[in-house]
């Protein structure tokens, strides 16, 4: 097997001999199937599903073992990408691996991927988070391939290793600054000046193994390697992270750890490219952070009566945190006795990432320590919009290390170019509303392309179709822009949903098997937004009804920042006079017939700009207003096609009520809609369905906007 050997030295990224004789493999045919063997040493039995490292030499030499049942990829002419599976009946690094026949076999390489269709582009994957819990971490990336040699009936395989590895040493005897006690929770290096890929997606050629790794749409230029158990610094800590090969010699490098009390922060220079196939030694002591001038941050006592929420404002680069053992707002916001997919607010998470985002790295560096998120805002962000931050990102946590097991819950981060403002609306019964400037996600007040939608009673947002500047992350995958996604691969599609099933899969829409199903929620929940069962008035002017705020708190699945809650529906009833926004049918004298005319003197508003592209509205917030709320028209998307509803040119805005509607028993909410005029021939009047204060949708499977109001 191969190993990986290194010499140390004093350089702070030090370059490592390698190396190692090659892997053999011996192939046979038997009967319809082929075997490919090998012979070595054997180590003790770990089972696991990729392999595994063995003993450690004296001189840090790491063998890697096979685990029972890894499968490698076998390219043969005019076969494309067969598997075989090792059938050995311990982990070692003796293995059988047995498939199908494969006509003249030419390549391999591990692991096997049912997506590799090209033997000139293997798709791998280095995650920039990765969790250390010991060396078979290592194992978790290991990338080889192999060319195969045939003498006679005799195929060998000499496999290289695509990778290399970073070893951390952590001797920080001797830093007065650090307790004896406090733990290491973290270590991250990042290149400040240049990107050369550390993580992220590539390919590479086994025709070409030389070639290495070539860099794919995500790309990551640092990586942060979290420990599953925290050591205490008084230790010897040794860990172990797997990069991308690349030219980092002389390339100025940030390098930060942190322990449960300190941020650590220094920058130095490497001095070496990485290869693969060898590692790189990367000593932290007390010698090296005096020598490169480290700071020591406080980390700050958490306020115990911290306010959470499903959504976190940024508004400048910077390191943040938030608490990530509790969903959404906590024990207030569970309502009891209704149906909620759990009455416990509190959660164990064992590991964090990034799972989308709609802006490259807009959000870097996660970490869980301490039951707290940490993740970073780069600089780079702000720099690429005059100082401004922009951007959304959802960032989960997993059951599990290493981001494994299921999601446990997931957070919403949104950059906006300033804080967000609120407006005072006064409604037809003279209630006022203290409502949020923008839409959820939108960074700049009057943008429609970084809007996030919502399907009816979940805290999940989505990217809105209308994105044509940027492409879609989505767990590290950089995905087409999402009006032109094929295959619509950001759906779930089953018409038995539970509310577990959508805190489980954030990043998916909700839609059954038919189209005639309307809700994504199979036994459809009222309360999830916290305004269920509201009997609707008469009249909008009845202070005691239409006035009134919501039924039921704010819930833990609500998608709003802390402070705020999603509108009511009576937030919107002063943008039209009339108590349902329709005037009814009216006779129009030009053109001899009935139409339904919605003229603007029944529209409170201070622009309509609904004749051009802006498509949009400026409500007056209160009489008199001059300047106006601005409600740029969107549309929808249907959870059961995941497509844009583009047989509507109208805008819809949730409201979190919800009820059962008595004439066909099925589940609907309210929504604030309005549309466009268009002027009629022969008359100076508008016509169209323009303002409806509280329509009512049985489509609870859409993703529509949401606009959020002071609790």
């Amino acid at each position: 097997m191969r190993v990986l050997k290194a010499i140390y030295g004093a350089c702070m990224l030090l370059c490592a001999a390698a190396c190692t004789d090659a892997e053999q493999f011996v192939a046979g045919q038997a009967g319809q199937q082929m075997s490919l063997e090998a012979s070595s040493q054997s180590f003790l039995p770990q089972p696991g599903t990729r392999t595994q490292v063995g003993d450690m030499a004296g001189d840090g030499a790491l063998s890697i073992l096979w685990s029972v049942g890894d499968s490698i990829g076998v390219f043969g002419i005019p076969d494309a990408n067969v598997p075989f599976v090792n059938t050995a009946g311990e982990a070692g690094m003796s293995a059988t691996f047995t498939g199908p026949t494969v006509s003249s076999p030419g390549y391999a390489y591990y692991p096997y991927s049912a997506a590799a269709t090209s033997r000139t582009a293997i798709p791998v994957t280095i995650p920039s988070e990765q969790v250390y819990d010991g060396v078979q971490s290592i194992a978790r990336n290991d990338i080889k391939a192999a060319e195969v040699v045939r003498s006679g009936d005799t195929f060998t395989l000499n496999f290289h290793q695509m990778a290399a590895l970073v070893r951390f040493e952590f001797d920080l005897t001797g830093v007065s600054t650090l307790a004896a006690d406090e733990l290491l929770q973290d270590v991250t290096i990042h290149q400040t000046e240049t990107s050369v890929p550390m993580a992220g997606e590539f390919t590479y050629d086994l025709t070409n193994l030389e070639a290495g790794l070539t860099p794919g749409d995500y790309q990551m230029d640092g990586i942060t390697l979290t420990f599953a158990d925290p050591q205490p610094v008084s230790q010897k800590v040794v860990a172990y992270a797997v990069v991308a090969p690349g030219q980092h010699a002389g390339n100025e490098w940030s390098c930060v750890f942190a322990t449960d009390k300190h941020i650590v922060t220094f920058t130095t220079t490497a001095l070496c490219d990485f290869e693969a196939g060898k590692y790189y030694t990367v000593p932290l002591t007390f010698q090296v952070l005096q020598n490169n001038e480290a700071t020591y941050e406080e980390i700050p006592e958490v306020d115990p009566d911290e306010e959470t929420a499903n959504c976190y404002i940024v508004t400048e680069p910077g390191t943040y945190s938030f608490k990530a053992t509790v969903i959404g707002n906590g024990e207030k916001g569970i309502i009891k006795g209704v149906g909620f997919h759990t009455e416990d607010p509190y959660i164990d998470p064992q590991s964090a990432k990034v799972l989308w985002s709609d802006r490259k790295d807009f959000v870097t560096d996660v970490q869980l320590r301490n039951g707290r998120v940490y993740y970073t805002i780069p600089e780079a962000i702000a720099s690429s919009f005059d100082g401004t931050i922009q951007g959304n990102a959802v960032i989960a946590v997993y059951s599990e290390p290493n981001c494994q097991g299921d999601i446990l819950w997931s957070w919403h981060i949104w950059g906006t170019k300033g804080e967000p403002q609120d407006e005072t609306y006064t409604n037809q019964a003279g209630a006022t509303f203290q409502v949020m400037d923008r839409d959820l996600g939108v960074s700049e007040v009057g943008r429609t392309d970084d809007v996030m939608l919502y399907q009816w009673g979940r805290k999940d947002p989505f990217p809105c179709q209308d994105i044509q500047v940027r492409s879609f992350y989505l767990d590290g995958t950089t995905l087409e822009k999402m009006s032109n996604l094929k295959g619509y691969n950001y759906r779930m599609t089953t018409d038995v949903a539970t509310i577990a099933d959508a805190v489980k899969n954030p990043m998916y829409l909700i839609g059954g098997t038919k189209a005639t199903v309307w809700p994504w929620l199979a036994e459809p929940n009222l309360y999830l937004w916290g305004d269920a069962n509201r009997v609707l008035p008469e009249t909008l002017t009845d202070i005691a009804t239409a006035g009134a705020g919501w039924n039921q708190q704010k819930t833990i699945y609500d998608p709003s920042p802390v402070g705020y809650r999603v509108a009511n529906i009576f937030t919107f009833s002063g943008f039209t006079d009339m108590p349902s926004g329709s005037t009814g049918d009216v006779e129009d004298a030009d053109n001899g017939f009935n139409i339904a005319l919605q003229r603007l003197d029944y529209i409170n508003f201070v622009e309509d700009n609904t004749d051009e592209p802006s498509n949009e509205w400026a409500f007056m917030r209160y009489p008199g207003d001059t300047q106006g709320s601005i409600y740029p028209a969107l549309n929808p998307i249907d959870g059961f096609d995941g497509k844009e509803e583009s047989n509507v040119s109208a805008g819809y805005w949730w409201s979190a009520e919800a009820y059962i509607d008595a004439t066909d028993n099925r589940a609907r909410a309210c929504y604030l809609e309005t549309d466009d005029y268009k002027t009629s021939a022969g008359s100076s009047n508008k016509t169209g369905n323009v303002i409806d204060t509280y329509a009512r949708t049985g489509l609870l499977r859409l993703a529509c906007p949401v606009r959020c109001v002071r609790e």
